[in-house]
């Protein structure tokens, strides 16, 4: 009887008797996955009326083409025509039903870039939907594509960029951190003039998916290393939490260790953030890494002073950590000795 109400006319029962039947055979594994692939291979678009049990059979089928014998499936005749199931629903009528297959093709493991292409065509197209909905889930799925697969969604970097500067912040932050990823070494300073014009409008959460973007985007274009980290420097001396700080700070770190231009300037930059800084993991971390580093600097005087400030207005465990700080350079810089050991006496 269920079965038999999946091809009613009725859309909602269409849509009710597809879950119930797999509500049904759900913990046999190997039932679900030779129902969605029978339904998939034999259904056409136009015999399932419902929107809903399409989408609905979508998602089954993605599982089912994701699941570990996902190879073995696709091989078999029944396994190529629910995925041709899905290349025909990017057809259809309904907006729904074309944005889940779209995203179901780009979940697919082992896809290659042009076989991502109808999909990635029918998401730029949905980008220039009046439809909000539509227009914040297609950019999150090409987000998520670019991380795995860049040069699938560089087309649509045009229609990205006319995001920036849409009225919903989600959606301009998906536009300008995919396009962080998409992006040319010659559109990077217009992409951060484009970042700093809303990145006080965010919440933190997204903040640190900025930053984790400029990240990325300077090991890939490390000649513009002084302009991302410029960039993050200046965005430690404005208003955040705790977590934004902290994904600046090791971004920061991360890039002395991949780029060993940026050492001198980074370090600098640290050092202007803790002359104010109200985290004090955030301070010890710094203090640790100045220590380290520092006497290895063209300058490691420089660094004392901003040390020895720590010393005298923080609490006990950034003291403790400004007179490790200090001790390293007496130890590894000579001429810088006899001075930083009057300063640790007077800290007595």
């Amino acid at each position: 009887e269920v079965q038999e109400a999946i091809h009613s006319t009725c859309d909602m029962v269409q849509y009710h008797a597809l879950a119930l039947l797999h509500e049904i055979k759900r913990h046999d594994r190997l039932a679900v996955s030779k129902m969605v692939i029978q339904l998939g291979g034999n259904a056409r678009v136009t015999n399932m009326s419902s929107p809903l049990a399409i989408c609905l059979l979508i998602r089954y089928i993605t599982d089912t083409l994701k699941g570990e014998n996902a190879d073995r499936i696709l091989s078999t005749p029944a396994g190529r025509s629910a995925y041709q199931f899905l290349e025909l629903s990017l057809k259809h009528r309904s907006d729904a039903v074309i944005y889940e297959a779209a995203k179901s093709l780009c979940s697919l493991p082992s896809v290659e870039d042009r076989d991502l292409g109808p999909a990635i065509a029918v998401l730029q197209l949905l980008l220039s939907s009046p439809k909000m909905a539509l227009r914040l889930a297609a950019m999150r799925t090409l987000s998520a594509v670019a991380m795995a697969k860049p040069s699938a969604v560089t087309k649509c970097n045009d229609d990205m960029e006319s995001l920036v500067n849409d009225n919903n912040r989600l959606i301009a932050t998906y536009a300008i951190t995919t396009l962080l990823k998409t992006g040319s070494e010659s559109s990077v300073d217009r992409l951060m003039k484009q970042i700093s014009s809303f990145m006080n409008d965010i919440s933190d959460e997204f903040k640190v998916v900025v930053v984790h973007a400029i990240q990325e985007l300077c090991l890939k274009y490390p000649l513009k290393h002084r302009v991302l980290v410029g960039f993050l420097a200046n965005f430690l001396r404005e208003e955040g939490g705790f977590e934004f700080k902290k994904a600046i700070v090791d971004a920061i770190v991360l890039l002395i260790d991949a780029i060993p231009e940026t050492k001198e300037s980074s370090l600098f930059h640290l050092c202007e953030f803790i002359e104010d800084c109200e985290f004090t993991a955030l301070s010890t971390q710094i203090l640790f890494l100045i220590g380290s580093l520092g006497p290895t600097t063209q300058i490691p005087a420089r660094y004392i002073r901003f040390i020895y400030n720590r010393l005298i207005l923080e609490n006990a465990i950034i003291r403790a950590a400004a007179i490790n700080a200090l001790a390293k350079f007496a130890m590894e810089v000579s001429s810088l000795r006899l001075s930083v050991s009057v300063l640790l006496r007077r800290s007595l």
